[in-house]
C-alpha cells in the first residue's frame, strides 16, 4: 500500500506521516504542492489514498488532485485537510474531509480507506521511542536517561541508536553538529517522556538562576526556555515543571528589565538575539510597557510582573506556528494565503492565551483580561479597529500600545524597509485622552533612546 500526503506544513506533515506509519504500517510518500503528487500519481499507478491539505501556498492543491482523479477515472480516494471554498463536480465520490489537525481523525478515515479495520490498529504495537526536538538539548551537558537517534532501513523500518548514555557527559559539539547535519529529533523511551521533561525544566531553572552569567548568554537560554515552556504548556498543561520554569522565565524578564538603566540597548540584545520570533516579541513587549508604566508614574512590583506574564502568554497557542505569530492585523490576516483552519487560530489566539491562563495556578488578578485585549479587540477576536480605546482599563491600553510598538521593530527586522512613523500612527488610530498619555510616555522613552 502507498499514500501520498500533500502537505506544505512541516509539523502537520510529520505528524500525519509519523502517526499513519505507526497506527497503519503504510508507506507515506511525502510531497509539498499538487503538481508533484499529480507527476507522482502519472508514474505510480499503484497509489491507494491521497492526502491533502486544501490549499499550499497560492495552490489550491485539492481541487487539482481531484480533478485529476476525476478526469482520469482513478480509483483514488481523497481526503481533504480542511474545508473546501469550492467543490469541483464529481469530488464527492471520491473524497472525505478531515480537520487539518485532528490527525487522529484522519487516521480513522485512511483507514477505513485502505480496508484496515480497528481492531488491526488497537493491537498494533506503539513505538518504543518518542520524539524529543533537539533544541531541548541545547542547553544539556548530561541527560537522565539514555538518548537515541534514528536511522532509516526501509520504508517503515527504523533502527534505534543509543548515541548518549544515561548519566554520560556530553559535549555541545556533539549536538551542535547533529543541528547543523539538519536532525531535527533525537528519541528517549517512551516511559522516560514525564521524567526526562522535569529534568530538562530543573536545569533550565538551575541555569537562569545563576548571578554570574553574562546578558547575552541569559537571553539565549531565557529564548530557548521559553520555547521549551510555551511547547510543553500546549502539549501537557500545567504540572510543577512547566509552573517553575514559566515563573523563572517571567521572573527574568522583570529582572532584565531593572538591571538596565536605558532600554534602547536591552531592545537591541534582544531583537538581535539567537532566539525565536514569538520569544523576541514576548520579552520586548513586556520591557517596553514596563517602560510606559514607569513613565506613567506607575511604577509598582505588581504591575510589571503583569505586563510579563501578558507577555509570556499572549501568543501561547501559536507558539508551535511561529509563521501565524508574524500576523499582526486584520489586513494581513486577510491577505495571508493560509488555511480557514489556520485563519482561525491567528482570529482567535488573544483570546485562547486568555482562557489558558484562567487555569495557571495564582495568576496574577485580571491578567486574562490584559491577554485577551492584547490587539485592541474587546472579545479577544480579530485586530484593533479605531474609537475602542474607552473599551479598555490602563493596564490594558498600555499593553495594546506596545505590542503595537513592538509589532513595528520585528517588521522591520523581519520585513526591512522603511520603518514606519510609529508614534504618528499611533496618535491617529488612539485617539482618547488616556491613551494619548501612554502614547506621550512612549514617545518619551524613544527620546531618552535617542539621545544615549
Amino acid at each position: 500500500m502507498q499514500i501520498i500526503l500533500v502537505e506544505a506544513n512541516e509539523i502537520i506533515r510529520d505528524l500525519i506521516s509519523l502517526n499513519i506509519k505507526t497506527y497503519l504500517g503504510v508507506d507515506v510518500i511525502l510531497r509539498t504542492n499538487a503538481q508533484e503528487a499529480i507527476e507522482l500519481m502519472n508514474i505510480l499507478p499503484e497509489i491507494d489514498l491521497v492526502i491533502s491539505s486544501v490549499k499550499n501556498g497560492d495552490e489550491n492543491s485539492c481541487s487539482d488532485i481531484a480533478q485529476f482523479i476525476i478526469d482520469g477515472d482513478n480509483d483514488i480516494p481523497l481526503i481533504v485537510l480542511g474545508e473546501m471554498p469550492t467543490t469541483p463536480a464529481g469530488i464527492e465520490e471520491i473524497a472525505t474531509s478531515s480537520a487539518e489537525s485532528d490527525w487522529e481523525n484522519t487516521i480513522k478515515i485512511a483507514a477505513k480507506s485502505l480496508g484496515i479495520n480497528e481492531d488491526v490498529i488497537s493491537k498494533r504495537k506503539i513505538p518504543d521511542f518518542i520524539p524529543i526536538t533537539i533544541n531541548y538539548f541545547f542547553n544539556l551537558s548530561t541527560s537522565c536517561c539514555d538518548v537515541y537517534i534514528r536511522i532509516k532501513k526501509g520504508p517503515s523500518d527504523y533502527q534505534y541508536v543509543k548515541r548518549i548514555h544515561q548519566g554520560d557527559v556530553f559535549s555541545q559539539d556533539v549536538i551542535k553538529k547533529y543541528h547543523s547535519q539538519g536532525l531535527k529529533n533525537l528519541y528517549i523511551p517512551k516511559e522516560q517522556q514525564s521524567n526526562f521533561t522535569n529534568f530538562v525544566s530543573n536545569n533550565l531553572v538551575k541555569m537562569l538562576n545563576q548571578p554570574s552569567m553574562s546578558a547575552d548568554e541569559k537571553l539565549s537560554i531565557m529564548g530557548n526556555s521559553y520555547d521549551i515552556a510555551t511547547k510543553e504548556i500546549l502539549k501537557i498543561g500545567f504540572n510543577s515543571a512547566t509552573v517553575q520554569l514559566t515563573e523563572t522565565i517571567i521572573n527574568n524578564m522583570i529582572e532584565t528589565f531593572k538591571d538596565e538603566e536605558k532600554v534602547s540597548p536591552l531592545l537591541r540584545k534582544i531583537i538581535n538575539s539567537k532566539t525565536s520570533y514569538i520569544y523576541q516579541h514576548s520579552h520586548m513587549t513586556a520591557v517596553v510597557s514596563s517602560e510606559i508604566l514607569k513613565n506613567l508614574g506607575e511604577d509598582d512590583p505588581a504591575s510589571h510582573e503583569k505586563m510579563s506574564y501578558a507577555a509570556f502568554f499572549k501568543d501561547i497557542s501559536l507558539a508551535d506556528r511561529e509563521e501565524l505569530a508574524q500576523i499582526n492585523s486584520f489586513e494581513e490576516l486577510e491577505n495571508a494565503t493560509i488555511s480557514e483552519e489556520d485563519w482561525d487560530m491567528v482570529f482567535n489566539h488573544a483570546l485562547e492565551g486568555a482562557v489558558l491562563i484562567r487555569h495557571y495556578p495564582e495568576a496574577p488578578l485580571d491578567i486574562d483580561n490584559i491577554i485577551k485585549h492584547h490587539h485592541g479587540s474587546p472579545n479577544g477576536k480579530g485586530f484593533s479597529v479605531t474609537g475602542q480605546d474607552s473599551k479598555f482599563d490602563l493596564l490594558s491600553l498600555v499593553f495594546i500600545i506596545a505590542v503595537e510598538f513592538v509589532n513595528e521593530l520585528m517588521s522591520y527586522k523581519v520585513k526591512g524597509g522603511t520603518p514606519k512613523p510609529v508614534i504618528e500612527e499611533l496618535r491617529k488610530k488612539y485617539t482618547s485622552e488616556e491613551t494619548i498619555s501612554i502614547i506621550d510616555a512612549l514617545e518619551k522613552t524613544l527620546k531618552k533612546s535617542v539621545k544615549e
